[in-house]
């Protein structure tokens, strides 16, 4: 190095690439990082202890001490030698782990190329990479880039040096080279080309095959068809008149590969689709939000400029965007993802996030969790989990048994909050269920290894309209309840998960009987407060969950102080005595405190006003509250609206106008309803009610079928049977938009549960018993050492709590 100049060349081991690097540039990136980004969130807590307080200079020389450097340039030297030298997370320095995200900073000086590349041959590979392969392996894996392409962003090359879990998804591998799986298994009926449907409401348009990075696990991986050419414009458009002729459907999946590399095609489709009256939602699906996020940054945020302005034409023709991505890992978690994602849901554009469940990589509670938690507090819905992996040609290694993609359900109810879990899916050949709810594992497949029977809410009359072709697939049963059964390419995993048929039940023949007077308690603000699962010390603060706590107006420091100090607690629910429009005031001072908490990031107002008297919300109100909403890369606290809704007929278009005001703000709308026997626990009434709440921008988020305290005497003498509870889940997934679903919930005196995905059953008589899968007693006793169980609850032999569900019933037996 010339003792004149800053700049410092160093050599990678595997590319032998040879980098000029300017040390103060570097010196300032990880100032800047230090100072804005190393949070407890995109960090860790013991990092920001090393670290402490103060500006990106203090903190720099706080991490220099603890790594025993005196010399900046020295260190920063060493910081790179580790990486070049193809050491991947953890790089430690003197014992001190350095954060993925601090390190891809720092590459961000090294490697300055923004856009893609295609990957040809297995040097350019290491040259590009500087990842490890071995030489025995060269020859196959060159096998393999000519059979799957390799495409990757320099973004993505960037996290893949200091990450086996993001080079995990994008590197090629020998494995791909074998031929277990299938070389298709989304079957959907084609019309004009491009258009794939698979569903009655709701169409995929297929405007851009090829991707700036190429997933090695995709279910689109085949080389023909990322070598289709785009539609032209004619084409789009011919597209669109289909969809013009058929007013069943209301949605439209716009993907490919990525849509968004073809601007022209993009614009094209949404202008066309604009017009098409009974259109109701376009959904943009992307993966560029995380590995290529220059995509909409470039260009002074062109793209983003470009989405917003088409979302604002959009909402006058009375019509919505969402934005559908995927994230894996949390470290893939960007500053820039998170960034693009805030102004997004900033501008009325819902965010939604799918993750595939791949083997070794994000198959563990922990790493899930804080992957949900990172994008939960930019503004992202968690909307599926699928399980598992798409079984295609070359994709074995990320295969995991799905009872492992189930289980980690009961991990995620425990320690994330209740807005943060995402649906556990499995996207069978006829469509995508839900675990427990509107699908199962019924049994193996006989004489095939490695098939089994999955129960889907799938009717043979449903694709008779759509997709004839459906009814002569050799893979497909009727079942003794009228649905359909598929044959699915996967492990079990656990015997015990195979559920068997469900017997054919006769359906309801009666009418649903009026809400009578006395259930207009669901009006009472005092009955939605939930139950303490622990003593906090205070009647003014429940703790709800491990996560999330119910706080009234009325709170003082006392309470605050506690939050504070758990820092488990990522959600507050705040209860006004009033309303929320009376109270703003009050809510202002405790929204100032939790801004202050860097690990609480959710700020959820419940309001029955927005249900009963949403004329009370004017614009200056909205404007207060969109004011508290701060959906930041670093130390978010991200504001919220809950109500309650129990009829179809309740949702009224001031809901709508008001639900699209708040979201304009960058502030989600969600809602509960309760389920009473004999009022509204029919499939068709609750299908309705989904269908109005996606009509109006709302998210229906919990389905309470027994346990909450509104419901509870009710259905004591108006039990709902557990299955019309099935019938809802599969007439809302095989009827509704696949965003509609909410999640079905039991809710006890020591938390909620998923039916039948995080509890079990059994039945004395016609009593019903469950077990909390979820929680065990060192669960709660972690939260308050004095826990003791509520009368009539009891531990079994597995230390998980077991109590009866007044207000449900089995009439056939069926057990999920």
């Amino acid at each position: 190095m010339n003792k004149n100049t800053s700049i410092y060349k160093i050599e990678a081991q595997f590319s032998k690439n040879e980098y000029y690097i300017d040390l103060k540039e570097l010196k300032r990136k990880a100032m800047n990082f230090l100072e804005y980004f190393a949070t407890e969130a995109l960090t860790d807590s013991s990092f920001v202890g090393i670290i402490g307080a103060g500006n990106g200079e203090e903190r720099f020389q706080q991490l220099m001490k603890a790594c025993h450097f005196s010399d900046a340039d020295i260190f920063l030297k060493e910081i790179l030698s580790s990486v070049m030298n193809g050491g991947k997370a953890p790089v430690n320095l003197k014992e001190i782990q350095l954060p993925t995200r601090f390190l891809v900073a720092l590459l961000e000086v090294v490697i300055t190329e923004k856009g893609y590349i295609s990957i040809k041959t297995v040097d350019q590979l290491i040259k590009e990479t500087n990842l490890f392969v071995p030489e025995e392996q060269k020859e196959d894996l060159q096998k393999v880039i000519e059979k799957y392409p390799v495409r990757l962003s320099y973004h993505t090359i960037r996290q893949m040096m200091v990450s086996d879990n993001v080079a995990y998804q994008y590197m090629p591998f020998i494995e791909e080279l074998d031929t277990v799986g299938h070389t298709n298994t989304w079957i959907g009926q084609f019309h004009e080309g491009l258009l794939e449907q698979m569903y009655q409401n709701r169409v995929i348009f297929l405007l851009n095959m090829s991707c700036p990075v190429y997933c090695r696990f995709c279910f689109r991986k085949h080389k023909e068809s990322r070598n289709e050419t785009n539609p032209t414009i004619l084409e789009i458009k011919k597209a669109i008149s289909h969809v013009e002729s058929s007013p069943g459907i209301k949605e439209i999946v716009i993907t490919g590969g990525d849509p968004f590399l073809s601007k022209n095609s993009i614009l094209a489709a949404i202008d066309g689709l604009m017009q098409v009256p009974h259109v109701q939602t376009l959904r943009l699906a992307t993966r560029s939000v995380a590995y290529y996020p220059n995509l909409f940054l470039k260009n002074e945020r062109s793209y983003l400029k470009f989405l917003k302005q088409k979302n604002l034409e959009l909402q006058q023709n009375g019509k919505r965007m969402e934005i559908a991505t995927h994230f894996i890992h949390p470290d893939e978690v960007s500053p820039e993802s998170l960034e693009i994602i805030s102004e997004l849901v900033n501008s009325g554009i819902s965010v939604y996030v799918q993750t595939p469940f791949l083997q070794d990589c994000n198959d563990q509670g922990p790493e899930l969790q804080k992957l949900f938690l990172l994008l939960r507090g930019a503004g992202a819905e968690m909307h599926y989990i699928y399980i598992p992996c798409s079984p295609i040609h070359g994709n074995s290694v990320y295969w995991s048994p799905l009872s492992n993609g189930i289980d980690i359900a009961e991990y995620l109810r425990a320690y994330l909050s209740d807005r943060s879990v995402p649906k556990i899916c499995t996207a069978t050949p006829i469509g995508k269920m839900e675990w427990y709810t509107s699908g199962w594992a019924v049994e193996p497949v006989k004489d095939k290894e490695n098939l089994l029977w999955i129960r889907t809410p799938y009717t043979p009359e449903y694709f008779k309209s759509f997709a004839p072709l459906a009814k002569d697939l050799p893979n497909i049963r009727v079942n003794s309840e009228g649905t359909l059964d598929i044959q699915y390419m996967a492990k079990i995993g656990k015997e015990s998960y195979f559920m068997g048929s469900r017997p054919l039940k006769i359906s309801k023949t009666q009418l649903p009987i009026d809400l009578p007077e006395e259930l207009s308690i669901i009006k009472s603000r005092s009955r939605l407060h939930g139950e303490s699962i622990i003593n906090t010390g205070s009647g003014l603060l429940k703790r709800v969950h491990r996560t999330r706590v119910e706080l009234s107006t009325e709170a003082t420091q006392k309470e605050l102080d506690y939050i504070a100090d758990k820092k488990s607690i990522s959600d507050v629910v705040l209860i006004p005595r009033g309303t929320i429009t009376d109270e703003l005031n009050a809510i202002e001072r405790i929204a100032s405190t939790l801004l202050s908490i860097p690990h609480v990031n959710a700020l959820r107002l419940r309001s029955l006003c927005f249900n009963y008297a949403p004329e009370r919300f004017q614009d200056s109100h909205i404007n207060r509250l969109g004011e508290l909403n701060r959906l930041t890369v670093a130390n978010p606290l991200r504001v919220e609206i809950e109500s309650w809704f129990m009829h179809p007929d309740e949702i009224k278009v001031t809901h709508k106008k008001l639900t699209r005001q708040f979201n304009n703000k960058g502030i989600s709308v969600y809602c509960n309803t309760a389920l009473y026997g004999e009022v509204n626990d029919y499939p068709d009434l609750i299908q309705e009610l989904t269908f109005n709440y996606r009509q109006a921008g709302m998210e229906f988020h919990h389905l309470y079928v027994a346990g909450h305290p509104v419901q509870r005497e009710w259905n004591k003498t108006h039990p709902v049977d557990m299955y019309d509870i099935i019938d809802i889940a599969s007439k809302i997934r095989r009827e509704g938009s696949g965003r509609e679903g909410p999640r079905y919930i039991i809710q006890t005196p020591l938390g909620e549960v998923y039916y039948g995905l995080t509890s079990s059953f059994s039945y004395e008589g016609e009593k019903v018993i469950m077990k909390l899968d979820s929680y065990d007693q060192d669960y709660y006793q972690e939260l308050d050492a004095d826990f003791s169980l509520p009368e009539g609850i009891i531990f079994d032999e597995d230390n998980k709590p077991v109590m009866s569900v007044p207000g449900l019933i089995n009439t056939t037996g069926f057990r999920v």
